[in-house]
């Protein structure tokens, strides 16, 4: 059966527009000019999708979507609104639209999100949809149940359900990346590829073909063709980490990729198209930067469709102990000859009154030092060290703990791999020893 779709708006020239592009992708559309004429028409007849406008003379988009909810709640609504009109956009979500798109609309992308939105109706049809999976946990998790991590999840779950752009901001070391990955794996793009970049890690000369690719020969060195980060990230999404720090060329091409889809590689004269969800990421003060003419203000409107802030660990101190805990955990499976087995009550204490300006970072590896320098099973106060420039305490041996050679030389090989972050081609050659060397030292300590 051929799906119906209602476009209501009160442009004329838009309506006609929608109506080709959505005709051209085999569905049966409906044209209304106002509100009172949609819900008539919804009224009367089947209609399987609206897309509405936001502004609008009368009852506007996002009324029009209330008293949908509540005369047809199962009825998707995607909902078109102006460039930069934020405030829309996340009330919009919050209101329970499908999804919005911001004007200028891509025709593909309002095309697939039509799609997504009558694939929903037909589950919601066949059988009661399930409740949503967990947010996805493992490895530096999201971990915490206080009011700021809480807000956190529930910004995360609706920002998931839209394709829009989205700007996550927050200090260093409060978790951005982890963010983006929670919004990628509760979206549906989550069997589609996640790519994150740090933009300040690559060279400036190199970014442009890092990020679209390049052709043979497009420039010295480029012996082989690359397809670039936003071809790998086609059909899912892109994290462009510290995006404050690209120039101020390559945000000119950056916001025409945004607005059309479009990317050129290097050195081609051809253009192809991708579907990427974008995540900006920064801990940098964009619109400063934008006063100061160091970023494009219609970039920065492009990315912050919408915002997403995460706390800082001084402002969620209710979830250090669990924190804590967990990075116990993580450490003690990577040095697994460490005694340290548990922290005591004072020192969740201490831990939970510290100012962490590292966050959350800086709490991990402050939990790791003490695992790998740790002599006994319950860690106290002055086991643990904050900076890893302080010395560290119990080092050199305690008194009524002498260490051996072979104790010494298993703690300096746990903490170099700590460091190294497990790399154990660098831990060995920091230790001077080849990596074979360093699998029969961590096996013959197994044994």
């Amino acid at each position: 059966m051929q799906s119906r779709v209602l476009i209501v708006d009160d442009d004329r020239d838009t309506r006609l527009l929608l109506d080709s592009l959505l005709s051209s992708d085999g569905h049966a559309c409906e044209l209304a000019s106002d509100a009172a004429s949609a819900m008539a028409l919804v009224d009367s007849r089947r209609v399987d999708v609206v897309v509405s406008d936001v502004i609008m003379e009368g009852m506007s988009g996002l009324d029009l979507l209330d008293r949908f909810k509540q005369s047809h709640p199962a009825l998707p609504v995607v909902l078109i609104t102006a460039a930069g009109a934020v405030p829309h956009a996340v009330d919009a979500i919050k209101r329970g639209a499908f999804q919005y798109v911001v004007k200028p609309c891509d025709s593909k992308g309002l095309q697939r999100i039509v799609r997504d939105a009558l694939e929903t109706r037909r589950h919601r049809t066949e059988s009661p949809r399930p409740s949503p999976p967990p947010l996805p946990f493992g490895g530096f998790d999201l971990v915490g149940s206080g009011p700021a991590m809480t807000a956190l999840r529930t910004n995360i779950d609706l920002v998931a359900r839209s394709s829009a752009p989205v700007l996550v901001t927050g200090e260093t070391g409060a978790g951005k990346e982890l963010v983006a990955r929670a919004i990628h794996a509760r979206s549906n793009r989550s069997r589609r590829p996640f790519v994150a970049v740090n933009m300040s890690a690559i060279p400036k000369e190199l970014m442009e073909a890092e990020i679209f690719g390049h052709v043979r020969g497009a420039f010295t060195g480029a012996v082989q063709p690359r397809k670039g980060l936003f071809t790998e990230a086609d059909g899912g999404t892109l994290l462009l980490d510290e995006i404050g720090d690209i120039s101020f060329l390559l945000q000119a091409k950056l916001l025409r990729v945004l607005q059309s889809g479009a990317i050129r590689p290097v050195g081609s004269e051809r253009e192809h198209h991708v579907d990427v969800r974008v995540i900006a990421a920064t801990h940098r003060n964009l619109p400063a930067l934008v006063t100061e003419g160091r970023f494009r203000e219609d970039l920065f409107f492009r990315l912050n469709v919408l915002p997403v802030l995460v706390p800082p660990l001084r402002h969620r101190r209710e979830d250090i102990p669990a924190l804590a805990e967990r990075f116990l955990a993580e450490a003690r499976q990577r040095a697994p000859h460490s005694p340290v087995r548990s922290l005591r009550p004072d020192v969740l204490r201490m831990l939970s009154e510290a100012p962490w300006p590292g966050n959350v970072r800086e709490l991990a590896s402050c939990i790791e030092r003490a695992v790998v320098f740790g002599v006994e099973a319950i860690l106290d106060v002055e086991s643990v060290r904050f900076r890893s420039d302080e010395p560290t305490l119990g080092w050199p041996f305690p008194s009524n703990s002498p260490w051996t050679l072979r104790r010494l030389s298993r703690a300096y090989t746990e903490w170099v791999l700590a460091e190294t972050g497990g790399n154990k081609e660098r831990a060995a050659e920091i230790l001077g020893i080849d990596v074979s060397t360093l699998y029969r030292w961590r096996r013959a300590d197994k044994d």
